[in-house]
């Protein structure tokens, strides 16, 4: 499928497991915490939580895993293990360079819509320089918390940078976000990864292994 240069007025990428290899990190993390409760990480809440802002989760995992479980315990202990992912662990998925520098030479306006915090955000955009290629930068702290797939952080987004809805292709690794990227009416690629992408894709326009598919460049339009 080609999408018009006309019709395509800005990106909107998601940040976690899609510009930067961190949720494999993540499982690592939830994993862990979960198994002190005895409880075993599985696919389905993999697939429940990624794209959930913190609050949106630690309320999901109370209700529906430990009830014990306070979102202050869930935000403390993440908040430490955060810290050294995105300064020290995580790096950048292969094309991610490429691809943003295509964007910027497009003419196109480029943001970062993610449900992870802000300070993560800033943390990321500092240490791989994206300032220069990026125009905005959006957390679920923009849209008092709530994560995908409810569609408010793409929606905000494309108000943020001046846009319709429909003139927005997102890139997404997690169905959550595909279905938020279609509930908000914009096209989508999807990039699941099979270490922690689980769900069903269908609804993207476009589903590729890697940043670095050749097909991306096509949708885009050249």
């Amino acid at each position: 499928m080609s999408q018009s240069k006309s019709m395509l007025k800005a990106i909107i990428y998601d940040m976690d497991g899609l510009l930067v290899d961190s949720m494999i990190h993540w499982l690592d993390f939830d994993r862990e915490n979960f198994g002190k409760y005895g409880v075993e990480l599985t696919p389905e809440i993999v697939r429940q939580l990624t794209g959930g802002s913190g609050k949106e989760n630690a309320k999901w995992i109370r209700e529906n895993l430990i009830p014990s479980y306070t979102e202050e315990d869930y935000l403390s202990i993440r908040n430490e293990w955060m810290i050294n992912v995105y300064t020290e662990l995580t790096k950048l998925m292969p094309g991610v360079e490429k691809l943003i520098k295509y964007g910027k030479k497009k003419g196109l306006k480029q943001a970062i819509a993610s449900g992870a915090p802000m300070s993560v955000i800033k943390i990321v955009v500092e240490r791989f320089d994206f300032e220069d290629h990026i125009d905005e930068f959006i957390s679920a702290d923009h849209v008092e918390h709530v994560g995908k797939p409810n569609p408010a952080i793409f929606l905000h987004t494309a108000e943020k940078l001046g846009v319709k809805p429909e003139e927005c292709l997102v890139f997404e690794d997690a169905e959550n976000g595909v279905v938020a990227a279609k509930r908000a009416g914009m096209k989508c690629i999807a990039v699941p990864d099979p270490r922690w992408s689980f769900g069903d894709f269908s609804q993207a326009d476009l589903i590729v292994d890697s940043l670095e598919d050749k097909r991306i460049l096509d949708f885009i339009g050249q």
